[in-house]
């Protein structure tokens, strides 16, 4: 019985008056003040059983705590629960039952949230004021061995269902009464921590945990993206992994993929095997926020999409939300991976790679001075163009290959105040070289020489963050954040002259993205159940469309003005818990501007934009506005636990996406164009609602959760037929506005404990647009909704781990996925009277679709990790991608019989074939270590 002096904390929960002033500043106050009048009404709708005569007051106090979530509280001075009572109620309602049991008597109740406080007539004002003495307590959860910040580990009061977790950079904090506690701390992988806390004043305590015996099978194996976590979250659509999680996929070549990891989500999808970039709830690669340390990425792959453009051993933790996104994240309308680098040891140092047939990788990390200041390096490298001219004539003189570096360092100043600074560089190059040729021509008699050339493609992501953590006090923390990211990307030909007073001719190519950013990011913990986040998000962008050098005199120079806009949003969120209802919501106020110079093309009225309605150009001065666009975002999540194996979950996200990426291609290549919004091209306006249920069975064995969601976009782009996209002023004749919808279900079933673990996951989909220019002689398909090239009706996923022996296991992943929508050549045309003259005709747009693709990759690892203690660590990884050689189609392509080049006019007579990237099993074996 907890009738102590003072007063007991179990189940109380207590929302402080002062919230209501700052929610006022968000949309959410109508929806808040609502849920606080249920979650005060759930008083008498608790129903309790007491059958006692002549029994003790403690007694009857006890019985109705264990059937109920109230807690009493109350002074032994003025109560005496020794006292006999007599009451016999069968299923009634808590407030009709404490009535009942304290009629005729002195003793008057009061109820403060799940607090009821006992007290005799016009004696209750020292109790209150007690009950309402509270403190904070505050600090970090650490790894004890390599002193990493443990992310997401939670701080819980012993035997009460209330506590925190750790942020991204392990900070927490938790306001409480005043009283002794034993606090249990936790985290997957590692050993449980009970200590025990005197709360009398406010007071910092760092926890260290230690990794549980079995952690290097646990951490690997166990999966954080199950029912049991989204139990937990109470945003839709969240997924947690960790880089142990993805190195047990079988990968392309033996190298751990976020990107592919990823693609094991429901409802990702990819529009073919090697294609760059993924595709979320019907929405275009454009539309995912790649952050990195913060850090926004414009390319996620290595070699044309083969591989992720981020190592692995480089990553902590990484979120990927594509449902509930809160409003501190904006800028892109579908989706969000939040990647976060190690911080480097602060203890010890460790070293881990691999060496795999294609590369190797190495990361170094450990203390530049002790528990104060750590490193972090982490690199790789291709060597496969090292074997080229190995291979024969044809490659020798060829170059491809791709090498990446992560660096970071983290400076513990004090208990208050953290600095990072890390950074990213990943690069591409290929190089093909041709030597001269010379053909003859026998009706002729004349020989033909082609000169000696090279044409190259390179390019590359870079990134800066400079963060500062400072904790102003127990219950407010800052991230003050500053940012670089930059894309650029070129492409370049050289051909050798006919002679030494001839050189040929060279053209290069470039373009590059930029970003500068500074973010000031604030959480407020006002009690265990209630979180508040707040700040406000700079961004400039920099967009160098093309800036082309050539000595062909018909290509001459030629330099597209440089895109410049600049987005401010501050932002509001809420986080609040009551019994079983969990609520987070907020609002985001974008403001976008298209900056100058630039010169704007106008077009005449009534007329589509086309390069012959051009009738000038407005110019505008350096800073000017071209356009300005802003809009709210707001962001609801609620989930509702039906017991602590259930629950149910809604959401609602509104988001606007100023940048855009023009591809007319079904698979996006690192040269496509980026675009800011501006006169002629509207930002992406993007609601989504999600619905969804998770449920874990009773062994917490398997997990269970399913969700739901539509979502409506306007201001989508498409283009026209035969849209010329490359070097173009005026992009904008080339594009249509277009609206659109997708909808769809996700089934996923986990599997988390014993020899096997996996999990299987489907997702039934549908992704439509229109387009909706004012000109209906422009719109495609006569303006009918069509599938949009991601458009992936069925995808099922399964993932399995099976470990035979503390040495050996084996890993599997099998996906298939609907055909993707295309368009075909109907016919072809031959004019002219040379007959040089082409024409093609085509289907409706994405009219078609590709054949099903599926595929197994299967790995097999042997682990010579035989304790926790031994210093080497290896391990043999080894297996098949692709194991059975489906030849899964990545494109079609048309061929014409030889006769048929003597036709004039439309020909039907064509055959169409598919190209597939990987034909044939792709065997791997890589050597992992760790020391």
């Amino acid at each position: 019985m907890k009738n102590k002096q003072f007063i007991t904390l179990l189940g109380v929960k207590n929302v402080s008056q002062k919230q209501g002033f700052l929610m006022k500043v968000t949309l959410s106050i109508f929806l808040f003040c609502c849920l606080q009048i249920a979650a005060t009404n759930t008083f008498s709708q608790n129903n309790v059983t007491l059958n006692y005569e002549n029994k003790s007051l403690e007694l009857i106090l006890n019985q109705i705590e264990k059937q109920t979530d109230y807690s009493f509280v109350f002074n032994n001075d003025e109560v005496n629960i020794q006292q006999k009572f007599t009451i016999n109620v069968v299923n009634k309602e808590l407030g009709k039952a404490i009535k009942l049991l304290f009629r005729n008597t002195a003793i008057k109740y009061q109820v403060k949230n799940t607090l009821i406080i006992l007290s005799k007539e016009n004696k209750n004002s020292t109790i209150l004021k007690t009950a309402e003495q509270k403190y904070s307590i505050s600090g970090t959860v650490k790894d004890a061995t390599t002193g990493e910040t443990l992310l997401g580990a939670n701080i819980v009061i012993k035997d009460a269902l209330k506590g925190t977790t750790t942020n991204e950079y392990g900070f927490y904090s938790m306001t409480i009464l005043k009283g002794i506690y034993v606090l249990q701390i936790s985290y997957v992988g590692y050993k449980n921590k009970e200590i025990k806390v005197d709360l009398n004043n406010n007071i910092k305590r760092n926890f260290e945990l230690t990794l549980a015996e079995n952690a290097l099978e646990e951490v690997v194996i166990k999966s954080t993206n199950t029912s049991k976590s989204q139990l937990k979250t109470i945003l839709t659509g969240v997924s947690s992994l960790r880089a142990s999680e993805i190195k047990k996929l079988p990968a392309f070549f033996g190298e751990p993929d976020i990107t592919r990891a990823v693609l094991t989500q429901p409802g990702v999808s990819t529009v073919g095997e090697g294609a760059s970039g993924f595709n979320v709830r019907g929405g275009n690669i454009d539309q995912n926020l790649l952050l990195l340390d913060e850090a926004p990425l414009y390319n996620s792959s290595h070699l044309w999409g083969l591989f992720s453009a981020i190592n692995a051993d480089a990553l902590k933790d990484l979120k990927f939300y594509k449902g509930g996104i809160p409003a501190r994240f904006g800028g892109r309308a579908s989706s969000v991976l939040d990647m976060r680098q190690k911080e480097g040891s602060s203890k010890i140092f460790k070293a881990e790679g691999g060496v795999g047939l294609l590369f190797s990788r190495v990361t170094l990390e450990g203390p530049i001075k002790k528990d104060k200041l750590s490193f972090l390096v982490s690199g790789r490298r291709t060597y496969f163009d090292l074997f080229f001219p190995l291979a024969g004539e044809d490659l020798k003189n060829q170059k491809m290959y791709f090498y990446d570096l992560n660096t970071k360092l983290s400076w513990n100043i004090n208990d208050n105040n953290t600095l990072f600074l890390s950074g990213y560089f990943g690069k591409d190059v290929m190089k093909f070289k041709a030597e001269e040729e010379t053909e003859y021509d026998e009706q002729t008699q004349t020989e033909t020489t082609e000169p000696a050339g090279e044409i190259s493609f390179s390019w590359n992501n870079a990134t800066t963050s400079l963060r500062w953590n400072h904790v102003f006090s127990n219950k407010l923390f800052m991230n003050l954040s500053t940012i670089y990211s930059s894309y650029k990307y070129a492409l370049a030909a050289q051909n050798d002259g006919p002679s030494q007073t001839d050189s040929g001719s060279a053209f290069e190519w470039t373009s590059s993205v930029e970003n500068y950013i500074f973010k000031p990011d604030f959480t407020y913990y006002l009690n265990p159940e209630t979180k508040m986040r707040f700040g406000i998000h700079g961004t400039y962008y920099r967009f160098t469309p093309a800036k082309i050098t050539s000595t062909e005199q018909t290509i001459g120079s030629i330099d597209l003005s440089v895109e410049k806009g600049l987005e401010i949003a501050p932002y509001y969120e809420l986080e609040k818990k009551w019994d079983k209802l969990s609520m987070n919501v907020g609002t985001r106020y974008a403001i976008f501007r298209n900056l100058g110079p630039y010169e704007v093309a106008s077009y005449a009225s009534g007329l589509p934009k086309t390069p012959s309605t051009i009738t000038g150009q407005v110019k505008y001065k350096s800073g000017k506005t071209i356009a300005k666009y802003g809009g709210f975002e707001p962001r609801l999540s609620l989930k509702y636990d039906i017991d602590d194996r259930k629950s149910l979950k809604i959401g609602y996200n509104k988001m606007y996406q100023y940048i855009h990426l023009m591809s007319n291609s079904s698979a996006a290549l690192p040269f496509d164009v980026w675009k800011l919004s501006g006169k002629h091209v509207k930002p992406l306006a993007v609601n989504q609602y999600s619905f969804g249920f998770a449920f874990d069975s009773e062994n917490r064995n398997y997990n269970f959760s399913v969700e739901g969601y539509y979502k409506d976009f306007k201001n989508l782009v498409e283009y026209v037929n035969n849209a010329d996209l490359f070097i173009n002023k005026n992009i904008e004749t080339q594009l249509l506005p277009a609206n659109g919808y997708a909808y769809g279900s996700e089934f996923s079933v986990h599997k988390t404990k014993g020899k096997l673990t996996g999990n299987l996951n489907y997702t039934y989909s549908v992704s439509k647009r229109k387009t909706v220019s004012e000109f209906s002689s422009e719109n495609i398909n006569n303006g009918a909704y069509f599938s949009s090239n991601y458009d992936k009706p069925h995808i099922f996923n399964a993932t399995a781990n099976y470990k035979f022996s503390d040495t050996w296991t084996m890993g599997t992943f099998f996906t298939f996925q609907s055909g993707r929508p295309t368009t075909i050549i109907t016919g072809r045309g031959i004019y002219g009277k040379n007959k040089d003259e082409t024409v093609f005709t085509y289907s409706d747009r994405n009219k078609y679709r590709m054949k099903n693709t599926h595929r197994l990759d299967v790995s097999l690892t042997y682990s010579s990790e035989a304790s926790l203690h031994s210093k080497w660590k290896g391990s043999w990884s080894f297996g098949f991608y692709n194991i059975y050689g489906r030849k899964n189609a990545f494109s079609n392509y048309y061929t014409f019989s030889n006769n048929d080049n003597q036709n004039v006019g439309i020909s039907k007579t064509l055959k169409k074939k598919q190209f597939s990237l990987f034909g044939a099993p792709i065997p791997f074996i890589t050597y992992n270590f760790k020391f």
